[in-house]
């Protein structure tokens, strides 16, 4: 019996086991956008995570915590920090000297187990109050080994952003709200009361319109308005008043208005 290939095939299995690579593994949330997780290989000593970091602006600086460590998401499994390659441990500082200068580096762990799904990567645990101090760490959760986020067709990774948008607070309009002093109510309220009164202005006016001519269009109207008229003009010279005062009293105010104002 030939007992090389089976030697061969008993250190061939091993390495095989030991070998477990994705790149761009795909993140459920993460502390840091300026972060990416390029990728997560396993050998048979650790578990190698590689990031890639920008520096937005000439000036911005990154630093590894050294208590940084891997989790499993679904377990209670914890693989610490062995060491890191390409960025400073804390307290230096690798200080960016253009914008958008990347920075990619390597941190190694304890090796996973095998059959892990997906991990943690967190540099500092924080409390909610913490995360308003205006600083980020590497932290990645859900991260999944075995799914890649998707990439565009120059190579470049596309971010997803989910965004929630909430409906606006409903606004009680009230006549105070509107018109009151601006001292208590702001020029946008009473534009935006304005903009939303101008078209029911507008389709009040049209069927007062419409009702006027559609009344004077009657001819049976028009006839008594205009021996309404004759008379009242009539009775102005009777009083005395002459032609030409008659005429001018007449047509500077109707003695019946169309609009309905006196």
């Amino acid at each position: 019996m030939n007992l090389k290939p089976l030697l061969f095939l008993c250190f061939l299995l091993p390495a095989a086991t030991f070998g477990q690579s994705i790149k761009s593994p795909l993140v459920a949330s993460t502390d840091d956008p300026t972060t990416f997780i390029t990728q997560i290989e396993t050998n048979s000593r650790n578990t190698v995570v590689s990031f890639k970091h920008i520096c937005r602006q000439k000036g911005d600086w990154v630093q590894l915590n050294k208590s940084m460590y891997l989790q499993d998401a679904d377990g209670e499994e914890r693989y610490d920090y062995v060491k890191s390659e390409g960025v400073p441990l804390r307290p230096e500082k690798f200080v960016a000297t253009e914008n958008h200068q990347e920075v990619n580096f390597k941190v190694y762990f304890q090796k996973l187990k095998p059959g892990t799904k997906e991990i943690n990567v967190i540099e500092r645990a924080r409390s909610l109050a913490e995360r308003g101090d205006g600083y980020t760490y590497f932290n990645f959760f859900k991260v999944n080994l075995n799914k890649s986020r998707p990439m565009a067709a120059d190579g470049k990774e596309i971010r997803t952003v989910e965004v929630t948008m909430s409906p606006p607070p409903p606004m009680e309009m009230t006549v105070d709200t509107v018109y009151a002093d601006s001292s208590n109510t702001s020029e946008a309220i009473r534009s935006r009361a304005m903009n939303d009164m101008t078209p029911m202005m507008v389709n009040m006016y049209k069927n007062m319109l419409d009702a006027q001519l559609k009344v004077c269009s009657d001819p049976a109207v028009t006839d008594r308005l205009a021996k309404i008229m004759r008379n009242y003009y009539n009775a102005l010279i009777k009083a005395g008043f002459s032609m030409d005062a008659a005429i001018k009293i007449i047509t500077s105010k109707e003695l019946i208005s169309l609009n309905g104002n006196k």
